[in-house]
């Protein structure tokens, strides 16, 4: 079995020429997790609180590749960072980061929507070597993931199509962050970690992610606590329609309160553009 890695271990970035460089796997959720990572290291004294990303084309798997950052704005409250992915002048991947300095404000939250208490504690549900074990998976050495999961039921078991979207599972970093940078890293991670399975649920399987593509993904993080324990990610989608899903997670303390929240719309399997689409201007039909 492989040693756990921190996510500032897992996200591999290299510096070149004082530039960031990182060689990506093609998963979202790693090409975020070493995009925030490059991006909050620069920025200091103030918080990571907003990642709005645009997945233009596919990135580069094949050799590691410059992840370029320039400065948007840099004010007494809030600092803006872009960070792009471009190859042979092509846009592959557009991020914007927002970072805000520590405030005093009124504290509120609409607890009453989300009930954590009721639904069963981490330590009362398997693990995830133990679930692989009891499902049959083969779990191969070099697998370990970053992430701890502990699923709150199994949303995978469906003989038909689900009623609701909607699924729970604990979650943990393998090895705390050592950094903030590594912390935000970790969250931008896991906004990608299984997310397609709220559309895998409503359309009755399947849960492997060939054919979701991420459009774009938009991050809030609400708190700076330390993750250091597990928090609860809850994964849900609104709808299906034109060929895309919008899906949203959220993820909150064991006592309830909201850490982040995040949005999604994917390309879902299946969807093909329509012989009547739109074309572009002065294209016959």
């Amino acid at each position: 079995m492989t040693a756990p890695r921190a996510f500032e271990a897992a996200f591999e970035i290299e510096e070149r020429g004082g530039e960031p460089f990182a060689q990506l796997d093609g998963f979202g959720g790693y090409t975020l997790g070493c995009a925030t990572l490059a991006v909050a290291r620069g920025v200091e004294g103030l918080s990571l609180h907003a990642l709005h990303t645009c997945f233009v084309r596919p990135v580069p798997t094949d050799r590691a590749v410059a992840l370029r950052i320039e400065t948007i704005s840099q004010g007494r409250r809030f600092a803006r960072r872009r960070l792009e992915i471009r190859e042979e002048g092509k846009l592959q991947l557009d991020l914007i980061a927002s970072f805000a300095v520590p405030s005093l404000g009124p504290e509120f939250s609409d607890a009453a929507r989300f009930d954590v208490g009721r639904l069963p504690p981490p330590d009362d549900l398997p693990s995830e070597h133990e679930v692989a074990e009891a499902e049959g998976w083969t779990w191969e050495d070099g697998d370990e993931p970053i992430i701890e999961i502990r699923w709150c039921g199994r949303p995978w078991a469906l003989e038909a199509p689900a009623e609701s979207s909607l699924y729970h599972a604990w979650v943990r970093p393998v090895t705390p962050p050592a950094s903030d940078a590594g912390r935000v890293a970790g969250i931008a991670f896991t906004s990608d970690y299984h997310s397609h399975w709220p559309v895998a649920r409503k359309r009755g399987g399947s849960f492997d992610t060939e054919g979701f593509t991420s459009l774009d993904q938009v991050v809030w993080i609400h708190r700076d606590d330390a993750w250091d324990d597990w928090w609860l990610l809850s994964s849900w989608t609104d709808q299906g329609h034109a060929g895309r899903s919008l899906g949203h997670r959220s993820l909150r303390t064991r006592d309830g309160r909201l850490v982040a929240s995040m949005a999604q719309e994917s390309l879902v399997p299946g969807a093909t553009p329509r012989s009547d689409g739109p074309r572009p201007h002065g294209e016959p039909r």
